[in-house]
């Protein structure tokens, strides 16, 4: 799905924020009230409330990477899902890997500009940054992934035709 306004708006908000936040190996810069106010991502994003009426979300922020960082290899203990879209700017260089438990093969993904990925966190996966900020708009849903498996909630996005 092409979510160009909200990537714009995403990294316009995210550019003039002052303070960030730790949030694992990343930067988490929540607004005043706390993360980006979902009414106005619905409304830029209206594929977020499809979504959003097959599973819960509970918030959509901007992270922030400094150039040189690295998130080390991991699977996420709560989350089995989410989706992620690069809110580019310029400058930024980085690398985002998923490796096989079996095999160890890994594979790239190659985030396109202002287009959403939906995430599978329990897929062992990496993120280096090279050069510049980078900036990830991230959307996390309220269930854990006992009860909201990637599986899952990518068969009920396919049936209400956005995958």
């Amino acid at each position: 799905m092409d979510a160009t306004a909200l990537s714009e708006w995403a990294l316009a908000e995210a550019l003039v924020r002052e303070t960030w936040y730790d949030h694992f190996a990343f930067k988490a810069g929540p607004r005043p009230s706390g993360p980006l106010p979902l009414d106005k991502c619905f409304e830029l994003c209206p594929e977020l409330v499809q979504i959003n009426n097959i599973a819960e979300i509970q918030h959509i922020g901007v992270i922030k990477m400094a150039p040189g960082d690295f998130y080390k290899m991991h699977t996420d203990t709560v989350r089995g899902v989410g989706i992620n879209m690069m809110v580019f700017d310029e400058h930024s260089s980085s690398l985002c890997a998923f490796v096989n438990r079996e095999t160890f093969e890994t594979e790239k993904l190659d985030y396109q500009p202002n287009t959403m990925y939906l995430f599978n966190t329990q897929i062992p996966h990496t993120i280096f940054n090279f050069e510049g900020y980078r900036y990830m708009l991230a959307v996390s849903f309220l269930l854990p992934k006992e009860l909201l498996p990637y599986r899952h909630i990518k068969k009920l996005i396919r049936k209400i035709n956005l995958a």
